[in-house]
């Protein structure tokens, strides 16, 4: 049976090759479209094969909406969150036909998810129309979605990279077709008639959708979305979209998760006697000195928030992989001997596990790091004691509070 999966895709950069319009004139805007056919809407049914609706999500596909109208060869435009983020659960497809489920030996079939996205080029449309444009594109994505998941309805087996590629190319021509005809059917008279001879068009410069499944997220937790739309294939100059869908388990222990995921192949063994036994401090802590200190547990989510996009980067990089592993060392220390230091090594262990965090986060994580940042500076020469009051009494957003001194913290809290 396969698992839950947590999903979060990420549309991270538009890089600009060649801007097309001029120096610095170009005016970037991009729609996107979420879309997800998975347990929480689909079954496979007795004798209905395939059945459910998928889940569609837009946001806003206005001029401007990538926040920069200046753009120049060589730049890189940073995607928004609120067009370039989704994060999701994905949930198997259940087979609950019992037959299909002994003839194909499974107890359900992978899910699919993807984004649809189109890049275009701010020129002579007034506001009202790119907001038409993507309207449509939003219902055709939504039509294309319907009819690709009715196509595998009979299928005896999870469709193919190459099936789900063909199927999605029906998606990127219905949104194609559909935008032309409600831009053109919003237009007045005299737009037609200015558009349609000297007026300057908003141009497309490409289409693309990505797509993963359940599946390939377990064998590749990080899957890199990557187009270039140049030359011909582009409607206006040349550029090119960076992202990638990031997928990990939905688990109960994340931090137990972090570290086994992290270590896998690349320590070619187990937890350790040392990994164990901090592993048994940190329960311990759980179940006894971490509830007697409310504060923490606002800090404990936004690291369980975090864990797996860390893992995934501790299994790739050596720094990252040294620094969460010392931290684990360090933590079985601490608690054993609760009066011990913070000292230079395990703060430095801190901000490199933060740099990697910063990569490629959320705004509210950034706000985050950069609250942990001005609180690793203050645990210089702390003991452990003191860092857990210090951070309890410490929000990981928001306003700052008054600086203490370790002592008078933890004066304050006896």
């Amino acid at each position: 049976m396969r698992s839950v999966l947590n999903l979060e895709t990420v549309l991270q950069t538009l890089h600009c090759h060649d801007e097309g319009d001029g120096i610095g004139n170009a005016e970037p805007y991009i729609w996107t479209v979420f879309f997800k056919v998975d347990g929480d809407n689909f079954a496979v049914e007795a004798g209905s094969g395939l059945i459910g609706s998928p889940t569609i999500v837009s946001s806003n596909g206005s001029h401007g909406n990538l926040g920069n109208t200046d753009v120049d060869e060589g730049d890189d435009v940073a995607i928004p969150e609120a067009v370039g983020r989704w994060s999701t659960k994905l949930k198997p497809i259940p087979i609950n036909d019992a037959g299909l489920r002994a003839l194909l030996g499974e107890d359900d079939v992978p899910a699919i998810a993807g984004v649809v996205v189109q890049v275009m080029e701010e020129d002579g449309w007034p506001d009202s129309l790119a907001n038409t444009g993507y309207n449509a594109f939003v219902d055709a994505v939504h039509l294309a979605v319907v009819k690709v998941a009715a196509s595998f309805q009979h299928a005896l087996s999870a469709p193919t990279p190459e099936q789900i590629k063909a199927a999605i190319e029906v998606v990127k021509a219905s949104a194609a077709t559909s935008v032309k005809a409600a831009v053109k059917n919003a237009m007045s008279g005299w737009e037609l008639i200015w558009y349609g001879t000297f007026g300057n068009n908003d141009d497309g410069i490409g289409t693309e959708a990505f797509t993963t499944t359940t599946d390939e997220l377990v064998k590749t937790p990080a899957i890199t979305i990557n187009r270039r739309w140049s030359g011909d294939e582009s409607g206006d100059g040349d550029w090119e979209l960076h992202g990638v869908f990031r997928g990990f388990p939905q688990i109960d222990c994340k931090l137990e998760r972090l570290f086994s995921y992290s270590s896998g192949e690349k320590a070619g063994k187990g937890k350790d006697a040392g990994q164990e036994k901090s592993f048994e401090a940190m329960r311990g802590f759980r179940d006894e000195g971490f509830r007697q200190l409310p504060g923490l547990g606002a800090w404990w989510g936004e690291f369980e928030t975090v864990s797996p996009a860390l893992s995934i980067l501790a299994a790739k990089r050596p720094e990252v992989y040294d620094a969460l592993h010392g931290l684990l060392r360090d933590a079985g220390t601490w608690l054993s001997e609760p009066d011990s230091r913070i000292d230079r090594g395990a703060r430095e262990r801190l901000s490199a596990v933060l740099d990697a965090v910063e990569e490629d986060a959320s705004s509210h994580t950034l706000r985050v790091v950069r609250q942990a940042r001005r609180l690793v500076e203050r645990l210089a020469d702390a003991t452990f004691a003191e860092a857990l009051e210090l951070t309890a009494q410490t929000k990981p957003v928001g306003r700052r509070p008054r600086k203490r001194e370790p002592e008078q913290a933890v004066a304050q809290a006896e």
